[in-house]
């Protein structure tokens, strides 16, 4: 029998919860609270690198790109309309940020898109210290396996893998993100996972 009072609304769940806090963290930097907005950036830091580096390919570039795209975010905080959802309008400005890099990086031609070419670690892995050292080998090995396919694909495919996959966006905010019809997000999605599971299929017949 539940302990609610009889009429009392029902309690939050967590993730009504985050999203609630969330709300009020947004509310309150734009209204120029130094700490909602730090703390904005703090949920949102991490990820922001991760979808960065799906276009540059470099974790300095990325982290460039993401404190761009809060720097951005901050300034045109009067433009977000109170009560929408954050991640799919702050993915979009980092999105056009990344473009933006990538076009400039193209005209110039002398940097390369490629981080494994200059000998450096093209992603950064989560943290493995918990498992045993032949499971942490193999996953690390998984893990490598997946961003190197994921390299190979198009931007547009790559990009929607990410925010799939990565930062698990749901389908409507990756239709906010890319500007595009939710019909569009789900063939391309699936056209990506083709191609991706495609890549890995040498890899994964050498497990069994």
């Amino acid at each position: 029998m539940s302990d609610r009072a009889p009429g009392s609304p029902a309690p939050l769940s967590a993730i009504e919860q985050a999203r609630c806090e969330e709300v009020r963290l947004v509310s309150d930097a734009k209204r120029g609270d130094a700490r909602s907005f730090e703390a904005l950036v703090d949920r949102y830091m991490g990820a922001a690198i991760h979808v960065a580096m799906s276009y540059v390919r470099n974790r300095d570039d990325a982290v460039d790109l993401a404190q761009e795209a809060f720097f951005r975010v901050y300034k045109s905080f009067d433009r977000f309309r109170d009560g929408e959802p954050f991640a799919p309008w702050f993915f979009r400005i980092l999105r056009n940020a990344c473009l933006n890099f990538v076009e400039k990086q193209r005209r110039r031609r002398h940097v390369s898109i490629s981080a494994r070419e200059e000998g450096e670690s093209d992603w950064e892995l989560p943290d493995t210290g918990s498992l045993c050292p032949r499971d942490r080998a193999e996953l690390n090995e998984a893990q490598r396996r997946f961003w190197i396919a994921l390299d190979e694909l198009s931007d547009k495919h790559r990009e929607i893998i990410v925010l799939r996959h990565v930062e698990e966006l749901e389908y409507a905010q990756i239709a906010a993100v890319l500007d595009v019809p939710v019909g569009t997000v789900m063939s391309r999605l699936f056209h990506a996972r083709r191609r991706l599971r495609g890549l890995l299929e040498p890899y994964l017949e050498g497990l069994k």
